[in-house]
């Protein structure tokens, strides 16, 4: 049974959510003249999100490196920088989570009448990717500029600044006036997914990958990251 998940957790997942986004994008071309602006944000989360993954786990990939280098225990040094706190475990359920509600917040938007609400969230949602990558880029500038690091990309860079930001940016102009109870039903929704997609499920996971044998859930390579790190201290 673990076997069968380490297999899950290597490719098949990404062409599952590839496929679901590329649904997804056909839907929303074929609708785009009636829906309204929430389930175009929900939309945008599905169909942006796999080519984030694509970015963050294959090309160039190694999202996960850094990542564990900023969170990972210290004590472990870089015995488990390929499978904690991020193993391909983890970061499967985090990123399949974040295509699933997105979807979620489509229905929310076309059927509960939550559509501003809805797109607020996937807004904001667009914005802390790209704070998030823009934080670890710089990290990663000043982590490894003497081993020739030239400029503060890290994998998921490239998507989060021409996918999420212009995402978010046309959200800001699609919406109506906001209400202060249209932020609280958009920052309920975030903290949802937020808290799901990752503590919720990375916090008992994390452990459990730990525990296995034979390296299974664990990155193969630092991938981009592989030509900065010969020296890199702990």
């Amino acid at each position: 049974m673990v076997k069968k998940l380490d297999r899950w957790c290597d490719t098949i997942w990404i062409c599952v959510i590839c496929v679901l986004g590329a649904a997804t994008a056909v839907y929303l071309l074929l609708n785009w003249s009636t829906l309204p602006v929430g389930a175009k944000a929900g939309a945008f989360g599905a169909i942006i999100m796999p080519l984030h993954v694509i970015e963050e786990w294959k090309l160039p990939g190694g999202l996960h490196y850094i990542y564990n280098v900023i969170f990972g225990s210290k004590k472990m040094g870089a015995q488990y920088l390929d499978r904690y706190p991020m193993s391909r475990l983890t970061d499967m359920v985090t990123n399949i989570g974040l295509v699933v509600f997105p979807l979620l917040f489509m229905a929310l938007s076309l059927f509960a009448g939550l559509s501003t609400e809805m797109a607020l969230c996937i807004a904001l949602f667009c914005f802390m990717e790209v704070g998030a990558h823009t934080i670890v880029g710089i990290y990663s500038f000043f982590r490894y500029r003497r081993a020739g690091k030239r400029f503060i990309y890290c994998p998921g860079f490239a998507t989060a600044y021409l996918l999420f930001l212009p995402a978010g940016l046309y959200l800001c102009f699609a919406m109506p006036q906001l209400t202060v109870g249209n932020w609280i039903g958009a920052l309920a929704a975030l903290a949802m997914m937020s808290i799901c997609c990752v503590p919720l499920q990375e916090i008992p996971l994390k452990k459990w990958v730990l525990k296995q044998k034979d390296n299974v859930f664990a990155f193969k390579s630092p991938k981009y990251y592989a030509k900065f790190i010969h020296n890199d201290p702990f």
